[in-house]
């Protein structure tokens, strides 16, 4: 019965009531009919009101057994029935006590895999990703105040100084230039977070054409140029084949390119090192990005593609971030169907490695 679907068992119960039914009247009238038939058998004619008296009582017998009989089935189709309805009470009970305060209450599976069964772990897998969901608006609400916080503290900080009394043109001049400092980084954060619901769009968003492999490194390289001369950072290219052409969205592309990158660059040491490579493997085109610097502990790497997560490692440094660039860079390529993987180690070198099909 466990293995019967909900529609299945219902037939299966009505089929069995019936023939019951159907068992009990048959036995009643048999065995009415063979006592009397012995009564009759003594007598040396049957008359008609024999016969006559013979149906009323197997009358009053069947209707006698009717009510019995039925009111054996009403009980046992009531317990059917509740044991059947008891997982559309389970998700009635589970609905009611939902609140945004608790989305942790499940519906308890039944024992019989049916519709209901399928109904009930729908259901929780659905208040899995609403809780899911939830939760992550939360972080973000609480991360997002948090960071826009401190940058607006500090303008309201600077302009409340520069009005308590005249300043010099240089005193103007340096506080002027540390709010738009602070001012830029809100736009960074925001321009990442408008970045993140582009891709909740969607694939529809995507417009995909060919794009030289290239151009695009390059581009991507121009974009930090001056952080890396400030840094006096190494960086080599070596692009094999030349003149490989990916057939992907552009913008997409080159958001996860200027993230990779930005890392790097963010992440390594004055004077160090950044190389990228692109070379074919087996119907793949292998892009790599390594640079020497910080890296990231073998135990954080499962968590670092996680929305707002920062390393530990950077807790005690004065490099800024909102956790946001590998989250977008993982959810890009999702939409563009490429594998990527992060190898580290720590205080030694970071590689990010981007596997995209050819095909």
């Amino acid at each position: 019965m466990k293995k019967l679907s909900l529609q299945n068992r219902i037939a299966f119960n009505v089929i069995i009531s019936t023939a019951f039914l159907i068992m009990v009247l048959c036995t009643v009238i048999l065995i009415t009919f063979k006592v009397y038939s012995q009564k009759l058998s003594a007598s040396t004619e049957i008359t008609i009101e024999d016969v006559k008296y013979l149906f009323t009582i197997l009358l009053r017998v069947c209707t006698i057994g009717c009510f019995f009989v039925f009111l054996f089935l009403f009980t046992l189709s009531r317990r059917i029935a509740r044991d059947g309805t008891k997982p559309i009470r389970d998700i009635i009970n589970t609905a009611n006590s939902i609140t945004h305060n608790n989305l942790s209450a499940r519906i308890p599976l039944p024992t019989r895999r049916d519709e209901l069964y399928e109904l009930s772990e729908t259901i929780n897998n659905l208040l899995d990703r609403i809780e899911y969901a939830v939760e992550r608006e939360k972080s973000f609400t609480s991360y997002a105040s948090h960071e826009f916080r401190t940058p607006l503290a500090v303008l309201k900080g600077t302009m409340e100084v520069l009005l308590r009394k005249p300043r010099s043109d240089e005193e103007y001049k340096e506080k002027i230039k540390a709010c738009a400092k602070e001012v830029e980084k809100m736009n960074d954060m925001v321009d990442q977070l408008l970045i993140l619901t582009r891709y909740e769009e969607g694939k529809s968003s995507l417009n995909y054409n060919y794009c030289l492999i290239e151009d695009l490194i390059n581009d991507s390289i121009c974009i930090f140029t001056d952080t890396i001369l400030n840094k006096k950072l190494e960086v080599t290219t070596n692009i094999q084949p030349q003149g490989t052409r990916l057939y992907t969205d552009e913008y997409s592309f080159s958001t996860i390119l200027n993230n990779l990158i930005s890392n790097a660059v963010k992440y390594s040491n004055n004077t160090g090192k950044i190389d990228i490579q692109t070379f074919q493997q087996e119907g793949y085109l292998i892009v790599e990005i390594k640079n020497t610097g910080y890296g990231i502990p073998t135990k954080e790497l499962d968590f670092i593609f996680d929305k707002f997560y920062r390393s530990y490692a950077f807790e005690e440094t004065k490099i800024k971030g909102f956790g946001l660039g590998l989250p977008i860079v993982k959810r890009f390529c999702n939409l563009l169907n490429i594998k990527i993987t992060i190898d580290s180690e720590i205080n030694r070198y970071t590689i990010a490695r981007l596997t995209i099909p050819l095909q």
